[in-house]
């Protein structure tokens, strides 16, 4: 192949990469679309009642195209949480004043802004919830599909409390700190759930106490070897 044919391969290749580009940002504008409809209908009428067709008609795409993208709901509610989980770590990494705050400051701000997150939508996060319970659903803390949503918030977490092991504030707790952690955080949002307090005060109270007391646990303790 000649130096001209080189050339000529390399710009046609181009406008492949780039319509390849395009196409991905589009499917993905179709996902967020498709889950704006979604949240919209689950909040009014709920996870249960919300019936496949009626997403895709409120998203303006044929429902042939809706399972092109997420075959049930529970899909939806997947990715759901993979935007909130990748929104949570964007907005932790922007957050100058947390970088010399202490550990339980460090937790205490993922949870609540997690929290604030989610509150629009807690009639559909009950309802995951009791999705997860069913040993079978994608949504279950056991199948693939979630474990593989929780790599990557088991990895941030561990960074964060890595930090902390670095500048002793806490002992080695290693990989296991971070499971432990993302366990506390699940009870939260299920405390957080049943809260009939007034801007669910008595959850960040929980939350407050909890951090602070693990921490003086972990101190006095030295570590998970009690």
């Amino acid at each position: 192949m000649n130096a001209r044919s080189k050339k000529k391969d390399k710009r046609s290749a181009a406008p492949r990469r780039e319509s390849a580009g395009k196409r991905e940002a589009n499917k993905e504008r179709t996902r967020q679309q498709i889950l704006k409809a979604a949240l919209d209908l689950f909040s009014t009428k709920g996870f249960f009642q919300t019936a496949t067709r009626e997403i895709s008609r409120k998203a303006g795409i044929a429902e042939g195209t809706l399972f092109n993208y997420f075959e049930t709901k529970e899909d939806l509610a997947l990715y759901f949480f993979e935007q909130e989980i990748a929104n949570l770590i964007t907005w932790f990494s922007g957050q100058k004043r947390l970088e010399k705050a202490d550990l339980p400051e460090k937790l205490f701000a993922i949870v609540h802004r997690h929290l604030e997150r989610i509150s629009p939508y807690e009639d559909f996060i009950g309802a995951v919830y009791l999705r997860a319970l069913r040993p079978v659903s994608k949504l279950s803390p056991l199948s693939l599909e979630s474990q593989e949503l929780n790599v990557r918030y088991l990895r941030f977490i561990r960074n964060i409390l890595a930090e902390a092991e670095s500048k002793e504030e806490i002992p080695r707790v290693g990989d296991a700190g971070a499971y432990v952690f993302a366990i506390f955080h699940l009870a939260m949002i299920s405390y957080w759930l049943h809260d009939t307090s007034r801007h669910k005060e008595q959850t960040l109270a929980l939350l407050d106490r909890s951090l602070q007391m693990a921490r003086s646990i972990l101190r006095s303790h030295g570590g998970w070897e009690w």
